[in-house]
């Protein structure tokens, strides 16, 4: 599709908010547009009485939302309301509709715990790490599914650290990243916390002997995967004057790293 969106059913004066992806829609067609490019991020909570009504009020649509409606009664799956609103909008042909009938029914196939994690890991790469954080707290507090390994959990204790490193709540991420290690004794999520404690403290703090194996190196090799847009240069160089024992420059180039990573993510929440 192109990207401009074309509408041809009635354009609201009054947006209807997506929490998820804190984006307005105004139409049928956007709404349309949303589900296609963002189907890894919703569930059947995107279709609530707030949607329905806005559908019903807003854009006087109120066959759709009688359709709607009835289908969250009686607990349909994303792939039927999905289909419902892509025919009744006919903003994509038939071909593009089945293409991602296949994606969701290949999502239906997953175990919910894993397409939860699915969802959570979207939004973690898609940069909404809020959405990330909410999702992953619905896997680590809730019922835990016997089914899956032992590792499933760890891990998603781990990426929730990486999103709230992202967010620079550091010390929510080493909890995060220690809870990791403990289940699934990953070394990657120790040295992970190990960051994270650096990055909490700014530098003020004591390495204690599982600790002190972390040098510069092992940090670039961790940082790798937190987030690859970055450069952590001044990161590692920073390590460096810890190693050397210069703490006051140490402390000062931490701070500096921090910084500029609160004025990346203010840009960011623009």
């Amino acid at each position: 599709m192109a990207g401009v969106i074309l509408s041809r059913s009635k354009y609201a004066e009054k947006p209807y908010y997506i929490t998820n992806m804190s984006i307005n829609i105004y139409s049928l067609e956007e709404l349309c547009y949303y589900i296609y490019n963002n189907i890894y991020l919703i569930g059947t909570d995107l279709v609530d009485d707030g949607l329905i009504s806005y559908i019903d009020n807003e854009l006087e649509e109120p066959e759709l939302a009688k359709q709607l409606q009835f289908l969250v009664s009686e607990e349909a799956g994303l792939s039927e309301i999905v289909m419902t609103i892509l025919h009744y909008v006919d903003y994509y042909d038939n071909d593009e509709i089945e293409e991602l009938k296949e994606i969701i029914d290949g999502l239906d196939k997953q175990n919910a715990t894993e397409r939860l994690k699915l969802r959570a890991d979207n939004f973690l790469n898609s940069r909404r790490y809020d959405s990330a954080i909410r999702n992953y707290e619905l896997i680590v507090y809730g019922r835990r599914d016997e089914s899956l390994p032992v590792d499933f959990y760890g891990n998603v204790w781990h990426n929730m650290g990486i999103a709230y490193v992202r967010m620079f709540f550091f010390r929510e991420a080493e909890v995060c990243f220690k809870t990791a290690y403990e289940i699934n004794n990953n070394i990657s999520s120790l040295k992970s916390s190990v960051v994270a404690k650096v990055l909490g403290e700014n530098g003020n703090m004591e390495f204690d002997d599982e600790m002190s194996y972390v040098t510069a190196k092992e940090v670039e090799t961790i940082m790798d995967h937190i987030d690859e847009e970055v450069s952590y240069v001044p990161l590692l160089n920073a390590i460096k004057l810890r190693e050397e024992g210069r703490m006051t420059e140490y402390n000062d180039a931490v701070n500096e790293v921090i910084d500029n990573w609160k004025n990346e993510y203010r840009n960011y929440m623009k």
